[in-house]
């Protein structure tokens, strides 16, 4: 839950992407389907198939259990129905970026596509689509409020979201320099906050439980490290923990174009949006 936001699908849903995906994997255990991006009749018994077969309850629904025992994972040289899977979510898809071939073969487009979306979401970059992967690509549909991470081996120039956590851990106390390298001691700040809200989930990774809670709303007029948190955010301030005039502009232009209204404040909706990977 925290690490794999893994989002439920039923029939009738309208999340033609995701269905592709899941209909590739049934095919991929042996159905006979049209991979079309409906959850129709036929595809709702493919799953409850699968379910039967793996000691799941058939409900033809496909709940976080249902997608672990659907997934293949697959890398380099694999090929297949499985990696179809991968490959029709396009998942290293930018501006400008040619769309992947949906070829069913493992090669380096798909490799670094992979590692592209693992990049842009905060995973661990190894190019392979295993769990982790998938739990993001399974909420690959309009709606889904899923936050980007930071995790270990981490650095701000690959994951721009460290500097961030490191000063959002520093606004709830924890001693911690601010270098933008999440290593050994960052993850440890991590879990540390994590055992101060809850008993469960807890690992050395920022994740979907832990952003809700970590944030702080900020705007004009306040100072302090999660202003410093919200200006690491955005290109061109200085970290200096004051929110003035060029923070707060800086703040509503973005609010603009990605979490309107563009009033200056920065609470949930906009940090989500810090979070989350933009057409680069």
């Amino acid at each position: 839950m925290n690490v794999e936001p893994w989002r439920d699908l039923s029939p009738g849903d309208a999340a033609p992407l995701v269905v592709r995906g899941m209909q590739f994997l049934l095919r991929e255990r042996g159905a006979s389907l049209v991979v079309d991006g409906l959850f129709g009749p036929l595809t709702a018994a493919a799953v409850a198939a699968v379910q039967s077969d793996q000691g799941l309850p058939s409900t033809g629904d496909v709940d976080t259990a249902t997608w672990v025992a659907l997934v293949v994972p697959t890398g380099p040289g694999s090929s297949g129905e499985a990696v179809r899977a991968v490959q029709g979510f396009d998942p290293g898809g930018r501006v400008g970026v040619p769309a992947l071939a949906v070829d069913g073969v493992y090669g380096p487009d798909t490799a670094a596509a992979v590692a592209e979306f693992q990049r842009r979401w905060g995973l661990s970059i190894d190019g392979l689509a295993g769990r982790e992967t998938w739990s993001f690509l399974s909420t690959m549909r309009a709606g889904s409020q899923v936050w980007g991470m930071a995790k270990v081996g981490h650095t701000q120039a690959v994951n721009w979201r460290v500097r961030a956590v490191q000063h959002l851990l520093r606004h709830h106390g924890a001693s911690l320099v601010v270098d933008g390298a999440y290593g050994p001691v960052t993850g440890e700040a991590v879990r540390s906050w994590q055992q101060t809200q809850r008993a469960t989930f807890i690992s050395t990774t920022c994740g979907q439980l832990d952003w809700p809670g970590l944030i702080a709303t900020a705007r004009l007029g306040d100072t302090g490290d999660h202003v410093r948190s919200v200006q690491s955010m955005l290109p061109g301030l200085a970290e200096d923990g004051a929110f003035g005039p060029l923070t707060d502009a800086a703040v509503r232009e973005f609010q603009g174009m990605f979490a309107p209204p563009a009033d200056g404040v920065v609470g949930p909706l906009t940090w989500r949006a810090f979070t989350v990977p933009k057409g680069e």
